[in-house]
């Protein structure tokens, strides 16, 4: 049985278990629909992902998931994205550079999801994406958004939402808190302390973290010969602060500041089957993304019977950068070019919401809120080539290229949760965008005062019924939308070719419509989540060869390629999330994965290839309970993925790439005990099998047969 096979039987037979388990959970509840077993559902957890407001993932008409502080804890991750891995429909790219994982939602590119650090948007205008820099410390829980949320989350929500709340200061007047983590896969070391409190009304955490990661260990085969990944190490500081005030008569007003550091230095990989003729070598180096973020909050509730929410922030944040690109040709065996292009740049970002939540009519729950960004790019390029023919001495040619561009985005937005019945509600959004870019210093007079402005109202309309007795039936009309980054519109870069690839300022909006529906049931200790969705994504920004591109005219590179929108997506698919708490004893056997059909268009190509695989997921029996005061647990679990193949066409010409399914087992086991789990130890055996595999062509290779220790305390 080849592992395509394996994985789509292992995810239909553990679907099927849980379904039949609805049976079983029926007979063992009683008429109030209590689960047996005496556990909570993860459908009661409380959001505010998908609304702006606080409503249960049962309740949402959004497809949200929750990642809490518990299972931060037990997972014991290197990285924010690590802990995303298993949400459904939610796949990792960390595109050469190890240290600078992406996610990547529903097929969409990471540039198409929002990263917001409570409540407040990172921006990265790279070819990339965002990458999460977040020390997991210092979490406490995460919320997604799959699909487009562009009504509620700004200009970017094409693919989804990823928010992520950081702590705030412990219920004792002070805590001291150190934890650690040890890797074998990568001979990475992380450590982390923080100390934190609540002094009457006033509360604060300070921590501070670092980890060092050394070339991954793989197992030999096509990516390595030695049985290390070369170019994977990375390392990361983190430190950050929380201070917070309750204050009013009824202790419903709350500030606080919080500020965060983090720097990162990464190595960087690069599949050498990737490069196409006349490339010989290709390699980039990331020395330096520093990122430096003040954030101002302020919240009041239950201000008056209309007024039930007040909520106003505000922040300034920085992002330093530094990028180098080398690649090497040979385009006849007597001539060898190389490239060198390197970037510096300065992301300045600051902004700001102020959100109020109205109870007008006793049916009707309004928020109205306004938003305000600003992006400013200051970057300095350079570009070296140097020619060798023959036995003469080598040619060099350089440039220096410096632009200054910003992109300033305000909207205003419009939420109205109508409840047309006791069991039905209806939730409508309207958001207006006007967005002004323009480039405001530049090296090239040609380019000088380039620029514009556009407008666009995006809509949503969600409906929950709650009539048919512990179910909850739901359907999501949302739009996505996202601008242009400053790099597409107006920067040129020669990274990755050789050859320049120029801004274009007169680019258009990527938009997307989606349309889904769901389900959502809890009873008796069975907990399901499904989800249906289809998806239609126009203008998506991409490149095309200068030649004959009326765009290109003031081109000094010929051979140079120029941004346009010209490709477009149809993705459409199932997503479950489901388990079983077994009446009468420890044992909770779950599911998680998706079903993802992806088709790309690209200019006058449409394929299936768009390195999605159309089967993921994860399956598993997790145990917990208490013995002799000793909180244990322990997760047995297989990871799965169909084959992935991608398309890409260039020059007019297509080519495909494959790459195969792949299963891993997994098991993880630990142990807390003090109150508030005060003493905590974990071991993780991952990819127990030594399987070799790449789970997409934007990721690494996997680290083969590995070990993670971790451990906390709190005093």
């Amino acid at each position: 049985m080849n592992n395509t096979t394996l994985a789509t039987a292992a995810l239909a037979l553990a679907a099927s278990c849980l379904a039949s388990a609805s049976v079983e959970a029926a007979e063992n509840t009683g008429r109030t629909g209590e689960a047996a077993s005496g556990r909570a559902s993860w459908l009661d957890t409380i959001t505010v992902a998908g609304t702006r407001t606080a409503t249960s993932i049962q309740d949402n008409p959004a497809s949200v998931s929750v990642i809490d502080r518990n299972q931060i804890e037990q997972q014991a991750p290197e990285s924010i994205a690590e802990l995303l891995r298993d949400v459904p429909g939610v796949t990792l790219i960390d595109a050469s550079a190890p240290g600078m994982k992406r996610i990547r939602i529903r097929g969409e590119s990471s540039q198409r999801v929002t990263i917001l650090v409570d409540g407040q948007e990172i921006t990265d205008h790279s070819t990339y994406g965002t990458p999460i820099l977040v020390d997991p410390a210092n979490v406490e829980r995460i919320e997604v958004v799959r699909g487009p949320a562009s009504v509620l989350y700004g200009a970017k929500a094409i693919g989804g939402v990823i928010n992520i709340i950081t702590r705030r200061g412990a219920s004792k007047p002070i805590e001291l808190e150190v934890g650690g983590a040890w890797y074998s896969g990568s001979s990475g070391r992380q450590g982390w302390s923080a100390v934190s409190g609540t002094l009457g009304d006033f509360d604060y955490r300070v921590s501070a973290s670092g980890d060092r990661h050394g070339d991954r260990k793989v197992p030999e085969g096509p990516y390595s010969a030695s049985g290390r990944l070369e170019g994977s190490a990375y390392r990361n500081r983190d430190v950050a602060l929380h201070l917070g005030y309750t204050l009013g008569e009824k202790r419903n007003h709350y500030l606080a500041l919080k500020a965060n550091q983090h720097r990162l230095d990464t190595d960087s990989w690069t599949d050498p089957s990737s490069y196409e003729y006349p490339v010989t070598d290709f390699s980039i180096e990331l020395p330096k993304r520093d990122l430096t973020k003040v954030g101002l909050y302020y919240t009041g509730e239950d201000l008056s019977p209309i007024v039930r929410k007040v909520h106003v922030d505000a922040y300034y944040q920085t992002v330093d950068r530094l990028f180098a690109n080398r690649v090497a040709m040979r385009p006849t065996p007597m001539i060898n070019v190389g490239v060198t292009s390197t970037s510096d740049d300065r992301n300045i970002n600051y902004g700001g919401t102020a959100q109020v939540d109205l109870q007008l009519h006793p049916s009707h729950y309004t928020i109205a809120g306004v938003h305000y960004l600003m992006d400013d790019l200051d970057t300095a390029k350079t570009s070296e080539t140097r020619t060798a023919i023959g036995p003469r001495p080598p040619s060099a040619v350089s440039s220096l290229r410096q632009d200054r561009a910003s992109i300033r985005t305000m909207s205003a937005f419009l939420q109205d949760e109508w409840s047309l019945a006791k069991d039905l509600k209806l939730i409508g959004g309207l958001r207006y965008y006007h967005v002004k870019a323009s480039l405001s210093e530049t090296s090239d007079p040609a380019r000088a005062g380039q620029g514009g402005d556009t407008g666009k109202l995006v809509k949503s309309l969600g409906l929950t019924y709650t009539g048919v007795s512990n179910t909850t039936l739901r359907a999501l009309y949302s739009e996505g939308y996202i601008t242009p980054t400053l790099l597409q519109m107006f920067t040129d870069t020669s990274a990755g070719r050789g050859t320049l690839t120029y801004g274009n300022p007169n680019l258009s909006p990527e938009t997307s419509r989606n349309i889904e529906i769901g389900a959502r049931y809890s009873l008796g200790g069975l907990t399901l989540d499904a989800t249906a969705y289809y998806m239609r994504a126009k203008n998506y920004i991409t490149t095309q060869p200068c030649a004959g591109n009326a765009a290109c005219q003031a081109a000094t590179d010929p051979g140079g390629y120029i941004y346009v929108n010209a490709d477009g997506a149809d993705t459409h698919g199932l997503e479950l999330a489901a388990e079983y708490a077994i009446p009468g004893t420890s044992f909770t056997p779950y599911v998680s994965g998706a079903w993802t059909r992806r088709k790309l268009k690209l200019g006058s190509l449409s394929t299936y290839d768009s390195d999605t695989p159309a089967l993921t997921g994860r399956i598993g029996l997790r145990y917990d309970n208490t013995l002799s005061g000793v909180d244990v647990w322990a997760d047995l679990f297989t990871r799965a993925s169909t084959q992935s193949r991608q398309t890409v066409a260039s020059d007019g010409v297509a080519t495909t790439r494959r790459l195969p399914g792949w299963g891993t087992l997994n098991l993880a086991l630990g142990a807390a005990r003090g109150k508030e789990n005060r003493q905590q130890v974990a071991v993780h055996f991952n990819n127990i099998l030594d399987k070799g595999y790449r789970a997409s062509m934007e990721e690494l290779p996997a680290t083969g047969r590995n070990v993670v220790v971790t451990f906390q305390m709190k005093f």
